[in-house]
């Protein structure tokens, strides 16, 4: 690190103070016995950022039954971490504002620093880290003012090194170290130390961009901004496909948190942005709808199956062993219905019964026709390759075999996966595909009222070792499954289970 150049940006007559409201907050919030009334008093000091304040804690993002009418009673009702988060978060807009003359992006700026603000609020509510939750969001907001601080240091020469990297975020702090051998992220933490800000929010603005190298004690929050940050970028890109692809991937692996939970993570997030950048008054960039964002991804995951034909049988060698060209479904990419024979009949002949679970699932979809009937057969292919993109995301990180097996129906062998667990994949895939119909077929808008996912499922175990003898017996008992889960109007899921001998 730089530090002579770190010593000159924090001296920069131009660096942004920290405003008096705030640093009186800061004061007053650090004794555990503030009275709310002194507190409240302070900051309605501060009209413009108390109207602020109020805006956002009555807007949809709180979702409060009751209206706030005064600062006192926000802190009566939120409590004092999320009013405190909003007053240091808002005063401190305020003191990052550009002007005409800047060639900063200011509008980049506040649109990245507010949908991974709220996003990362949003994903710690998820996840019920209610302690972290405000840390978040002012940590997400304050995330990246180390390039502000180094713009309003460096001028021009920070600007050439921020277009350097044409809009590729993720690639900025290595394009910083190289020309200055300092970097946004820590400048920002350190400024954050010098206004005395909490650790819990130097710490993480310190390792937003490597949350996994965060320590132990921040690392809810860090990773929760980084998560964020990879919703900004689902939100912003010409092609979401892939930042969404490794938002699924990094959610898991980080948070564990499933698909459907990401998805739902971003319209929230689209939608809270949008109301949050009418209240701080701040420009931020245009972009689509969460929904029509998400809606073009899922189309992009179809275009790829369909013209890359994915192998999704990634079992294990033994379980592939040599398949024909003619195993594979020409729309989809997946297995057709000889390949699922080939796959159930390797897996089972590799395993002692009993010893290793196996489980079988039949998936039907129903109501394709109907839909098809009322805006043409497109929407029956949108659909199936919809639906097998969904089956790819869940199954195959399990080892699965995924199979289209007829027209409207699939099939899905996991090797070594119980009944608990596919039963819990099962409801994901369930509630991902009611989520997804109304993107894939956005002109019928009671699709999900005619399409519905039946889905049935039998294990081989110890229990039903002697039960299911041959892979026949195992498939025959899933499509039972199948068969009653149509007999429900809705979509539902049935387990086989065998009865007990009285």
């Amino acid at each position: 690190m730089d530090t002579d150049l770190l010593t000159d940006i924090l001296n920069c007559p131009s660096l942004p103070s920290l405003p008096a409201v705030a640093a009186r907050v800061l004061e007053l919030t650090s004794d555990p016995d503030v009275k709310m009334a002194e507190l409240a008093s302070q900051i309605t000091t501060d009209q413009a950022l108390s109207a602020k304040v109020l805006r956002t804690v009555n807007s949809s993002f709180y979702g409060l039954r009751k209206r706030c009418s005064s600062i006192e009673t926000a802190l009566i009702m939120l409590g004092l971490g999320p009013v405190k988060a909003l007053v240091l978060g808002f005063s401190l807009v305020s003191a990052m504002e550009g002007n005409e003359e800047d060639t900063f992006d200011y509008n980049d700026y506040w649109t990245r620093g507010l949908n991974t603000a709220i996003a990362a609020k949003i994903v710690a509510d998820t996840k019920g880290y209610k302690d972290d939750s405000d840390e978040c969001f002012l940590a997400g907001l304050l995330q990246d003012f180390g390039m502000i601080a180094m713009y309003r240091a460096l001028n021009q020469d920070y600007v050439k090194v921020v277009e350097s990297v044409e809009g590729v975020h993720a690639n900025l702090a290595k394009a910083e170290l190289k020309a200055f051998e300092l970097q946004h992220a820590a400048v920002g933490a350190t400024i954050a130390e010098k206004w005395k800000l909490p650790s819990e929010i130097a710490v993480p603005i310190n390792y937003h961009e490597r949350p996994t190298a965060c320590p132990s004690e921040y690392s809810k929050v860090a990773r929760c901004i980084a998560l964020g940050n990879l919703i900004h970028e689902v939100l912003i890109s010409e092609n979401p496909s892939d930042p969404l692809r490794t938002a699924y991937t990094r959610a898991q692996t980080w948070l564990d948190l499933t698909e459907s939970e990401v998805d739902e993570i971003i319209l929230e997030t689209s939608n809270a942005s949008k109301e949050m950048a009418k209240v701080l008054e701040v420009d931020v960039a245009k972009t689509e709808s969460a929904e029509e964002i998400l809606a073009r991804a899922d189309r992009k995951l179809i275009e790829m199956t369909r013209e890359q034909q994915i192998e999704s049988y990634s079992i294990n060698e033994l379980a592939m062993g040599t398949l024909d060209p003619d195993s594979i479904d020409s729309l989809t990419g997946v297995l057709n219905r000889d390949g699922f024979k080939h796959a159930i009949k390797q897996v089972y002949s590799a395993v002692k019964p009993g010893e290793v679970e196996i489980t079988v699932i039949q998936i039907s979809l129903a109501g394709l026709d109907e839909v098809s009937e009322l805006i043409g057969a497109q929407s029956h292919d949108e659909i199936v390759m919809g639906t097998s993109v969904i089956l790819l995301k869940f199954f195959e990180q399990m080892g699965g075999a995924i199979c289209r097996l007829t027209d409207h129906d699939f099939g899905v062998v996991l090797p070594e996966v119980g009944r608990e667990t596919a039963s819990r994949a099962a409801a994901s895939v369930t509630e991902q595909f009611g989520q997804a119909l109304s993107r894939w077929i956005p002109d019928l808008p009671d699709v999900n009222e005619l399409v519905r996912v039946h889905i049935g499922l039998a294990t081989l175990d110890e229990t039903t070792a002697k039960l299911f003898v041959s892979p026949d017996r195992l498939v025959l008992a899933s499509t039972k499954a199948v068969q009653a889960a149509k007999g429900s109007k809705i979509s539902a899921i049935r387990s086989f289970v065998p009865r007990v001998a009285a």
